[in-house]
């Protein structure tokens, strides 16, 4: 039986992703599996369809195994579920239907970490780096669905967590900036050098922002110490092909829907043809040869439930996965910092033997990286904001605190040229451990309140969305 392990996801979210990723050329093996387009239009029974769709989705099912395959099988769910719960209150099929969601929603989950398992090729060498591959393989889809963001978060594994996208799309509506478009393209171990790649070598003149907000801390400038991340990319693959001058796209593939469904339309027959095939698990797909789909009962639909010993990834709030980043590029993280539990589970560093701070040094190639960024955001007329983000009384001891203020220092002296706005936020919240997950990165809830509180910053220059 089916064994997943996930609540429900947020159905708009699953749409977006589903819309951007699920476009099954007329190529894929599945096709023939796939709803045709219905010569008319007619009033039907959302119980049946929502068995039809049922059913077409657990057959595809078993056949899924390429990313598209499985958007497709989410698309059947999500379908089937749409159809179920429009069963009315007064049908006496309600109580049941109201089962049947129930259950369809826990397919849905299966078929959705399927999707995520099985990540779309970006068709390009890689970079040594999961995470960013999947970022980008996001931002670029994101640009396709909704276009070039206006406002675009940089910066480590502190970004990734510690901007939410969307309140800050909120916050800034609220105080009429209009609709504007925010996508976090942070990664873990990002530096200026990573950022000096993502911005200048990596998105083209029309996949940059018209604001950059560039969130980390002493960690990402600082000289002394080596550069894993960014050494892993400059080896790898991908970073050649940058070189030469070739850039990631993604598939250029177009798909439609059907303005009507003919539930009906599914054959029988192509689905018993492959009645005899395995499934992943070993398991055979269940002989539907006396399925009428017009007269599909409970009992019926039971013989037809998937047979499955799916292990499914079970989500772990305190790993940066790439599996919980939403459609906005943002890592949401739940736990709340308590230093009790914390140092149970965690060693207490001090500054002094913290790799991030010793050696310590603003002279080398971060700092290049640095000038070279300014001056391409200056060319381009794009405003730059480096955003301090808070760290917890726990984390800044004496040996932190102290290159917290050089970096103060530092910033604040360059920033005074003009070339880009600095805001420290640093210090705001020492006590404030509800805001952390951890001594050093943002929960969700310090997230949105970063992005509540930059968007009532008047010196940040917001642009103007639409209306």
């Amino acid at each position: 039986m089916l064994k997943p392990q996930f609540p429900l996801s947020t159905i708009v979210t699953l749409a977006l992703l589903i819309g951007i990723t699920s476009c099954v050329p007329a190529s894929t093996r599945l096709n023939a599996l796939s709803t045709e387009t219905p010569s008319n239009c007619s009033q039907i029974d959302p119980f049946a369809k929502a068995i039809a769709k049922a059913t077409n989705a657990a057959t595809l099912a078993q056949q899924a195994q390429s990313p598209a395959d499985w958007d497709l099988v989410v698309v059947r769910w999500l379908e089937a579920i749409a159809a179920m719960e429009s069963v009315s209150v007064d049908n006496p099929k309600r109580a049941f239907a109201k089962k049947k969601v129930a259950e369809y929603s826990r397919n849905l989950n299966i078929a959705q970490q399927k999707a995520k398992i099985s990540t779309p090729s970006l068709s390009f060498p890689s970079f040594n780096n999961p995470i960013f591959t999947e970022q980008l393989i996001l931002y670029l889809s994101y640009i396709a669905a909704v276009g070039t963001p206006d406002i675009l978060i940089v910066g480590s594994s502190r970004a990734l967590v510690g901007i939410d996208p969307q309140k800050l799309q909120q916050a800034l509506a609220a105080q009429g900036q209009g609709r504007l478009k925010v996508f976090n393209f942070s990664i873990n171990g990002g530096t200026a050098q990573f950022v000096d790649f993502q911005l200048r070598q990596l998105l083209t003149s029309g996949q940059l922002p018209r604001l950059i907000i560039w969130a980390d801390g002493v960690r990402a400038f600082n000289s002394g110490r080596g550069d894993r991340t960014f050494t892993s990319l400059t080896t790898s693959p991908g970073y050649q092909s940058i070189i030469a001058g070739n850039r990631p796209r993604l598939p250029q593939g177009l798909n439609t829907i059907n303005t009507c469904d003919d539930i009906y339309s599914m054959s029988v027959s192509v689905i018993k043809s492959k009645s005899t095939d395995k499934i992943a698990t070993g398991g055979n797909i269940p002989d539907i040869e006396a399925i009428n789909l017009s007269e599909f009962t409970e009992q019926k639909y039971d013989q037809f439930t998937p047979n499955s010993d799916e292990i499914l990834i079970a989500s772990n709030p305190n790993n940066y996965s790439s599996e919980a980043i939403d459609a906005n590029g943002f890592l949401p993280l739940e736990n709340k910092f308590d230093p009790r539990i914390y140092y149970q589970r965690n060693p207490r560093v001090s500054g002094r033997y913290d790799g991030d701070y010793q050696p310590f040094s603003f002279n080398g190639q971060q700092t290049v990286a640095f000038d070279r960024i300014k001056s391409f955001l200056a060319e381009k007329q794009i405003p730059l904001i480096i955003v301090n983000l808070p760290l917890t009384r726990d984390y800044l001891d004496s040996v932190r605190q102290s290159r917290e203020q050089q970096f103060r220092q530092f910033m604040e002296r360059q920033a005074n040229n003009g070339e880009f706005g600095f805001i420290d936020l640093a210090e705001i919240w020492k006590t404030q451990n509800q805001y952390f997950i951890d001594p050093s990165h943002l929960n969700r809830y310090g997230a949105a309140a970063i992005a509540n509180l930059l968007a009532a910053q008047s010196s940040i220059p917001w642009p103007q969305g639409t209306q």
